[in-house]
């Protein structure tokens, strides 16, 4: 087949190419969306407001919430009139001929127009006056949405809140590990110089000396990858927070014990109270009931005002044209007799919907009593568990300095320091999990009765 030579130089096709492909980079930058950058140092408060403000998950809770609100204003429509201005135009062979106004308007307009020619501009108003309770409980089943809309939201809040709480302590855990490696390598890598020192004076074995180079690669090795889970923890909570992956961010509160009493029993009344879960499917079953009431309004007479101004323009083959105008008020009443069951499917539906929204909201009340016993019982076994690694830091502690002590003066030998040594290391690893585990537990409790703080 010959080729097709469309008339455009190569260099300037080039060009376009050029251009139609930067166009399109700008606009996928330009669609993308930024994230806010950070700078400083953040207390744990900061951080959960921060990622209330800039949290994507946040921002679209709202976004539905605005979205239901909008739907209660659209269902205030059918309580103000519906007014439309409509115009024909109409040259027709065939009469009388039916022609009705453009769009879904509840206020339409029908004309029968029996002349050839015919130019015709009315005004229509509607106004319902009794539709069976329709648009006032549909109004109701719309307004109770826009509740639960905004209770979503604040459930979102609440969620997001306590996993910056969560990713905020898993920082501040790994930093901890990061510093409790650290001291670890820089004790071995000290314990190596001594050692060395010493076989080269001829005071030690040289098994001595490889002991402590292969504690030194293993200390190096925990130190990496402490770093790197460290490192991770900090990229999980920017992103939490809905900021620059890039921005510098210090955390300024301590990982540290800080006593809390709970109660069961008040932690499920304040949950029943304020949980945004709750109160969301509380809202929805409301606005389920409101939506069966509707559907029963399909059974009532249906009563409507109607007004209409009119003028006219017509003619007819062989005659003089005519002109005329008017108005018209009337009250239209309608009594639905049979639809082929659409109302009684219609009212099945709806209250199928209830049944739903109402176990819906069982299952919301179960859920929040089991996370606020499962918290409470992670608090207590987490404060526990502070309490012995405390203890248990403290004997390691106290044993390694004698064990050092012991082998500073001759009378220890390597393996008993590397023992105490992991027992230590051990034991501060175990004191910083417990404290990331209570502090974790009572952002728990917090979400669990429905709490932002």
């Amino acid at each position: 087949m010959p080729a097709i030579d469309l008339g455009i130089p190569h260099r300037l096709g080039r060009s376009l190419a050029v251009a139609a492909a930067v166009s399109m980079l700008l606009a996928t930058i330009a669609g993308a969306q930024s994230l806010p950058r950070v700078e400083g140092a953040l207390t744990m408060e900061e951080a959960v407001d921060l990622a209330r403000e800039k949290s994507l998950r946040v921002k679209a809770a709202s976004a539905d919430a605005r979205a239901m609100d909008s739907m209660r204003k659209e269902a205030l429509a059918p309580f103000w009139p519906q007014l439309s201005a409509n115009g024909y135009f109409n040259d027709q062979r065939m009469a009388p001929n039916v022609f009705n106004s453009a769009g879904n308007t509840m206020a339409r307009n029908y004309q029968v127009f029996n002349a050839d020619q015919t130019r015709d501009a009315n005004l229509t108003a509607m106004y319902s006056l009794f539709a069976g309770g329709r648009d006032y409980y549909g109004y109701q089943a719309a307004a109770r949405r826009a509740e639960a809309g905004r209770e979503m939201r604040r459930g979102a809040e609440v969620d997001v809140a306590m996993q910056a709480r969560l990713d905020y302590i898993a920082t501040l855990r790994e930093a901890e590990n990061v510093r409790v490696t650290g001291d670890l390598l820089r004790d071995v890598e000290e314990r190596l110089r001594l050692t060395r020192e010493m076989f080269e004076a001829g005071r030690v074995p040289r098994y001595y000396l490889l002991r402590d180079e292969a504690e030194r690669a293993n200390a190096l090795q925990m130190d990496a990858m402490a770093r790197s889970r460290a490192e991770q923890a900090l990229i999980a909570f920017k992103t939490t927070l809905g900021i620059d992956l890039s921005s510098p961010i210090t955390l300024a509160d301590p990982l540290q014990y800080t006593p809390a009493t709970v109660s069961v029993e008040d932690g499920i009344r304040q949950a029943g109270e304020t949980h945004p879960d709750l109160r969301a499917a509380v809202k929805q079953r409301e606005a389920a009931q409101a939506e069966v009431r509707a559907a029963y309004g399909n059974y009532f007479p249906q009563v409507s005002l109607s007004y209409m101004y009119d003028g006219q323009w017509s003619k007819n083959r062989n005659e003089a044209s005519m002109t005329a105008d008017g108005y018209s008020v009337g009250v239209v009443v309608t009594l639905p007799l049979f639809d082929g069951f659409l109302r009684e499917n219609a009212v099945n539906t709806a209250k199928a919907r209830l049944d739903r929204s109402a176990q819906a909201e069982g299952l919301a009340r179960q859920q929040i009593a089991k996370e606020v016993n499962q918290a409470a019982l992670m608090l207590t076994a987490a404060e526990k568990s502070v309490e012995a690694s405390r203890k248990g830091l403290e004997q390691a502690g106290e044993d390694f300095r004698v064990v050092k002590e012991r082998f500073a003066s001759g009378r220890g030998i390597q393996l008993e320091i590397l023992d105490a040594q992991v027992s230590l290391t051990r034991a501060r690893f175990n004191s910083v999990s417990a404290l990331a585990e209570y502090n974790g537990a009572l952002a728990m409790w917090l979400r669990a009765t429905g709490r932002v703080r």
